[in-house]
């Protein structure tokens, strides 16, 4: 298991091309998304995600009135003080707003989240591997774009093409084409959703990555 992050992000955009034409195999064979679902959800349990927090430094955070409301009472502040403090109206969605992110969740302290407990629902469910999940972030191509940032989400992939059959120079040399090795578009505030490790993966009472 790769958990360097730093390699992490070089395979990963490496492999972009070949993620992309992973995610065209999944499709045309008609693959299910819930044993990749389980396999990275073992990925997941075996990766401490307070060592890496990419997730909190490169996704954009949606937040609703009500889960503004919950960090509100969390800080002992009043949501109009949370709202203006910390977050920005969501240009793509008018009765959303985001969580300030200039170099990282204006939460973020180190790698920990100082608002774990009353942490959004994009953050608890990131990286959207649980499953039976059906969200925007949980599609193959939200994991593509992750793939360079999240360890859970690099792993996992490679462990499936291998479950799958799935072989890449065969694939490319056949086709006649090259690996793509442009690196993967930004995620967006939709893909958060987003990260972290489990509940069940931090020590009772220990903050976490959001």
């Amino acid at each position: 298991m790769v958990t360097d992050l730093a390699e992490v992000f070089r395979l990963g955009t490496a492999k972009a091309g070949e993620n992309l034409d992973f995610r065209r195999y999944l499709s045309a064979h008609h693959y299910p998304e819930k044993p990749f679902q389980i396999l990275a959800s073992e990925v997941q349990r075996e990766v401490d995600c307070t060592a890496c927090a990419n997730c909190c430094r490169h996704a954009a955070v949606s937040v609703t009135k009500g889960e503004i409301e919950i960090i509100a009472a969390y800080l002992g502040a009043t949501p109009e003080e949370t709202a203006r403090l910390y977050t920005v109206p969501d240009p793509d969605a008018p009765a959303l707003r985001t969580l300030l992110n200039s170099e990282g969740c204006v939460f973020l302290d180190g790698n920990l989240c100082m608002i774990y407990e009353a942490r959004p629902k994009a953050c608890r469910n990131f990286p959207h591997v649980a499953a039976g999940t059906h969200s925007l972030g949980g599609r193959p191509s939200s994991h593509a774009r992750w793939a360079a940032l999240c360890p859970i989400i690099y792993n996992a992939l490679e462990a499936y093409k291998h479950i799958t059959g799935y072989h890449p120079h065969s694939r490319a040399d056949a086709a006649g084409t090259s690996e793509n090795s442009c690196p993967p578009p930004a995620a967006s505030k939709q893909d958060l959703p987003p990260r972290t490790s489990t509940p069940q993966d931090q020590t009772e009472g220990q903050q976490s990555a959001c």
